[in-house]
């Protein structure tokens, strides 16, 4: 099935999602400042806000709404992408930044003064694999595992691209990977292949991917009416399955930390954020979404960036200086966000216009090496442009830009 690109509005950034992105990374650093830091059996940092810990215990669904995000996005990223160029464009966006981003946490929890966190040499060095855990190794910074689960992701569609990726095989291979993690909630995969599907997190992926699916611009725009139905079939089931993992994850915290949470509250937050992407796919725009779509540029560094460094400047600040909490913690907000800021301008941006350019580069040479050009018909020279222009199409990033 072929996707008809009738007017550059059909490929149009969703500034939406900038500012859904903003907002899911807003609450995870909420959740790991204001509750994470505190709860448990080892304190990681002194906030001055421990007794408002518990109203911030939710944060933690900020990931939850990135991996739909992401389902959505990449996507669209990948489609008329050849396997190469998509894992380039991926490997772009994620690792440049997430090396600085790694190496400068490493340094900050080794040379400001605190005793809560520490980082090994060897330490940081598999962390730059961004698969630490795969080899035993404790992460530089706690929220590393979700970019472990996004190559996972990206593997999968990465499959995708060597057979071509087209409406009808995406459909069967969500619905595939969607079953693959129903089954596993019964009987248990090993390790290894759990590392590889992330059965306890498909349903936010495929779900993502089935509202693209739904979406009037993109890679269904021209869905057949067989197809539409199947697609919001896989949506549906997604985000069904995704509440019951959602809940299941809430009951499993509120064991974790002897607090209550509650799975009405799971299960509002994310039908609201369901509800968000139905809206968005039917085509609703927010007005003045893309006067602060640059926040949507933060939300990579800022989830790299954030938790470790973030703790060690509270703990310092409330404990070591006794300054008043609130002025700490706009001290830390304002650290971390222009770190943020320095990544992005100065790692991220000019590492993707330098892939950009290698891709095209790859591209041009593998048109030089196409000795046998088939006769081109108007279908396929229509088939062909759209190709390029969703190829080329990188409006999207992951949550980060993963998450």
């Amino acid at each position: 099935m072929s996707v008809t690109i009738s007017s550059r509005d059909r490929l149009r950034r969703c500034h939406e999602l900038d500012l859904l992105r903003f907002l899911a990374a807003a609450a995870v650093v909420a959740f790991h400042w204001m509750f994470r830091s505190t709860t448990g059996t080892t304190p990681l940092a002194t906030t001055g806000f421990e007794g408002q810990a518990a109203l911030f215990r939710y944060g933690y669904l900020g990931v939850d709404v990135f991996f739909v995000i992401s389902g959505f996005v990449i996507l669209r990223s990948a489609w008329g992408r050849s396997p190469d160029t998509f894992l380039l464009n991926r490997a772009g966006r994620l690792y440049p930044a997430f090396w600085v981003a790694c190496t400068v946490t490493a340094l900050a929890v080794t040379l400001l003064p605190g005793d809560r966190l520490s980082v090994s040499f060897g330490q940081w060095a598999a962390n730059l694999t961004m698969g630490s855990e795969a080899f035993g190794v404790t992460y530089v910074d706690g929220v590393y595992w979700t970019l472990l689960v996004e190559l996972a992701f990206y593997g999968l569609v990465a499959l995708g691209t060597i057979v071509g990726l087209t409406v009808n095989r995406v459909l069967a291979g969500a619905s595939v990977w969607l079953g693959i993690s129903l089954v596993h909630a019964a009987w248990s995969m090993p390790d290894g292949w759990a590392r590889v599907f992330v059965p306890e997190w498909t349903p936010y992926f495929t779900a993502g991917v089935g509202f693209a699916l739904l979406a009037k611009e993109g890679p269904g725009a021209t869905l057949s009416a067989r197809q539409r139905v199947a697609a919001l079939a896989v949506t549906v089931a997604s985000c069904g399955w995704a509440l019951v993992r959602g809940i299941s994850f809430a009951d499993a915290l509120t064991r974790k930390y002897g607090l209550p949470f509650s799975g009405w509250v799971v299960a509002g937050v994310l039908l609201a954020t369901f509800a968000a992407f139905a809206l968005l796919v039917s085509g609703v725009r927010v007005p003045g979404a893309a006067r602060v779509a640059f926040l949507g540029t933060l939300t990579y560094p800022l989830y790299l960036l954030h938790e470790n460094i973030g703790y060690t400047l509270l703990t310092i600040g409330n404990v070591r200086l006794g300054f008043n909490r609130w002025f700490v913690l706009a001290f830390a907000v304002a650290v971390v966000v222009a770190l943020a800021w320095a990544l992005n301008h100065y790692v991220e941006e000019p590492g993707s216009r330098r892939m950009g350019r290698l891709t095209k580069t790859l591209q041009a040479r593998s048109r030089q090496h196409t000795r046998i050009a088939p006769r081109a018909t108007p279908a396929t020279r229509t088939h062909d442009a759209e190709a390029r222009v969703l190829a080329a199409y990188s409006g999207f990033t992951p949550v980060s830009r993963a998450l």
